[in-house]
């Protein structure tokens, strides 16, 4: 493996006519690295009053966020910015954000993070913000978790007017929701450079990225191109807790989901961007557990179709996507579990996956856990170790989307009361070390804490008066 000493932001540009946004960088000058966004949608107009200065201010802080999938190949201590002039108070921005997700990159590869992050700028441009003038609507960015989907269906009880949003690409399993959705959907297309998967073969440093940083300033051009104002999220109060404390840190794999990172998104982009735009989650003041019971209880028409499993929306080489063949269309739900199983919308196999069945199964029948999941979880023995992480028995917290060990006691408590005499291999072997934890708290303590509808969020009042829980 070759070592760099610094890492470039070389250039950015726009193209007027084909909307495709191009965005370059380097180590030590000479590996170059390319990407290129396309923002048309034949679905969505144009303003017609758009302003170069704006577009330029906005591709710039794009071009802040999308370096972090070249730039851990190989984690070099000087990032040299040549295309913009970044004040003491956008750098301490930009330090905090990757210290806090590279934190989890840099413990996973034993990385010291001793000297890294030092931005040094190469330019004297600079940019005032200038703000947008935008019009009262909604964009709705979609993962085809749960999460987006509850959003979703209380968006569409309410009177905003919104539309859905994909970025990188759209395959069955998100074709399939949007078909239930019923809403015209914006794409946002992503080619990533192929010099990555090269240094990737040849054994430099990989590891995932945090995807929904880079769509939160993609999103940014998306509102100022197609006049939207509000970009909501549905990111729930429980992707605020760390998974664990190394080297004088606290490592939180769901940083950036977090409140404390839309607060300084929010006041960054207001400062530097515009101060029309208003960046939150819908489902802060919801714990997850809580967003499983509302979906289950109201939205089971999404049962066959939608998947939490990351396993789906892993960014393939060229080389992978090929070898790989898409799978049929999803069936009906009624032709039963062995067909959905086929299309593996599920791995099964993951602390996602496992996270998920556990605090759904207490919500749902036998019937639809199938209909899911093809499989009750509970009954495979090779995830105990998963399930005994995400209790916090053994090991810590999985680096994934998961949540709360509260939550996943409180669900595999209220599991034990679902199969009773009758425990499946998993809840069986746990059922003491769960009954000796909820034994240690007062459960109606925990079950209003979990169930709560809390106020700690950065959702505007005149959304709030549009959304109805019930």
């Amino acid at each position: 493996m070759k070592e760099f000493k610094n890492f470039y932001f070389k250039s950015f540009g726009f193209d007027k006519q084909t909307l495709n946004a191009k965005f370059v960088y380097s180590f030590d000058n000479n590996l170059i690295f390319e990407e290129n966004i396309n923002f048309s949608c034949e679905w969505f107009n144009l303003r017609n009053d758009i302003d170069e200065k704006i577009i330029d201010n906005i591709l710039f802080h794009l071009h802040l966020a999308l370096w972090i999938s070249y730039y851990k190949l190989f984690p070099t201590k000087h990032l040299i910015v040549e295309t913009w002039f970044l004040d003491e108070n956008q750098v301490n921005f930009w330090k905090k954000f990757y210290i806090n997700w590279l934190w989890e990159f840099l413990y996973k590869n034993k990385i010291s993070p001793r000297w890294l992050f030092n931005f040094v700028s190469k330019s004297e441009n600079i940019y005032k913000k200038i703000d947008f003038n935008i019009s009262n609507k909604a964009l709705v960015p979609i993962w085809w978790w749960k999460d987006s989907l509850v959003s979703i269906e209380l968006l569409k009880k309410s009177s905003l007017e919104f539309e859905t949003v994909v970025f990188g690409k759209i395959d069955e399993i998100k074709q399939n929701c949007i078909n239930l959705i019923g809403k015209k959907n914006l794409l946002i297309k992503r080619k990533i450079s192929s010099n990555l998967f090269e240094l990737n073969n040849q054994g430099y440093y990989n590891w995932h990225v945090p995807i929904t940083w880079i769509i939160a300033f993609v999103l940014q051009f998306l509102a100022y191109i197609y006049d939207y104002k509000y970009i909501i999220l549905s990111n729930e109060k429980s992707a605020n807790f760390w998974n664990l404390f190394w080297e004088w840190f606290e490592i939180n794999h769901q940083y950036s989901k977090s409140l404390d990172f839309e607060i300084d998104f929010n006041q960054y982009i207001n400062q530097y961007i515009s101060s029309d735009l208003k960046y939150f989650s819908l489902l802060r003041w919801l714990y997850e557990i809580k967003i499983a019971e509302l979906f289950a209880k109201l939205w089971k028409n999404y049962f066959g179709v939608f998947s939490s499993c990351n396993n789906n929306f892993k960014i393939l080489t060229p080389v992978q996507s090929q070898q790989i063949p898409l799978s049929q269309p999803f069936p009906p739900m009624e032709k039963g579990a062995e067909l959905i199983k086929n299309n593996i919308i599920w791995c099964n196999n993951c602390p996602k996956c496992v996270f998920v069945y556990s605090i759904l199964r207490p919500f749902i029948s036998k019937e639809e856990a199938l209909q899911i999941f093809w499989k009750e979880l509970y009954e495979d023995e090779s995830l105990l170790e998963l399930f005994k992480e995400l209790l916090w028995i053994s090991g810590n917290k999985p680096f994934e989307c998961v949540w709360e060990s509260e939550e996943v006691l409180y669900s595999m408590y209220k599991s034990l009361n679902i199969f009773k005499d009758k425990l499946p291999f998993i809840l069986n072997i746990l059922k003491d070390d769960i009954l000796r934890e909820i034994s240690k708290i007062n459960l109606i303590e925990l079950e209003e804490k979990l169930f709560t509808v809390y106020n700690d969020d950065l959702i505007p009042e005149e959304i709030k008066e549009k959304i109805n829980f019930n």
